[in-house]
């Protein structure tokens, strides 16, 4: 797209494709149809690497529940899925502002250093940071490098679209 600005959704909107339920709004899953096939006019849909990882992690604790293996199973059958999506994957661990801006977040006191690495690859692509998180929207706020960052929540977003 020309002209479109650069998205960058966090881990709760990819976790649905592998089957994690995420229960923050009322017909999430057929709604976030637009994110995944990159729809939204206007915006070009990047998603960090590390929000895979992320993924695992919340496989892991709902594996730890059931100790049933087709929950671990979920990663690898669906990986090659989100792999063939039209959006675009970002490996902000290996770019060295967006682990800059997640060192600077870190150091800022927001514990979750993941969370650092999403909203350094918002700050990389110059975009928009697509996050229903709100301990680190008031963070990246108070944070010289991050305070000029556009925050939007789905519900903001679906007010623009």
């Amino acid at each position: 797209m020309t002209n479109s600005k650069s998205l960058v959704i966090d881990t709760t909107f990819i976790l649905p494709i592998f089957g994690i339920r995420i229960d923050i709004f009322k017909d999430l899953e057929s709604k976030l149809k637009l994110l995944w096939n990159n729809k939204i006019k206007g915006y070009d849909i990047y998603l960090p690497s590390i929000c895979l990882v992320e993924t695992i992690y919340k496989l892991l604790n709902e594996y730890k529940k059931y100790n049933d293996y087709k929950i671990l199973d979920r990663y690898q059958k669906i990986l090659p899925t989100v792999l063939n999506l039209p959006i675009k994957i970002f490996n902000c661990e290996l770019n060295p502002k967006a682990s800059m801006i997640a060192s600077i977040i870190r150091h800022s006191g927001h514990p979750d250093f993941m969370d650092g690495w999403i909203a350094g690859t918002a700050v990389s692509l110059n975009g928009i940071l697509l996050s229903e998180d709100i301990e680190l929207k008031k963070k990246l706020m108070e944070i010289p490098e991050t305070k000029n960052l556009i925050l939007l929540s789905w519900n903001e977003l679906l007010k623009k679209i």
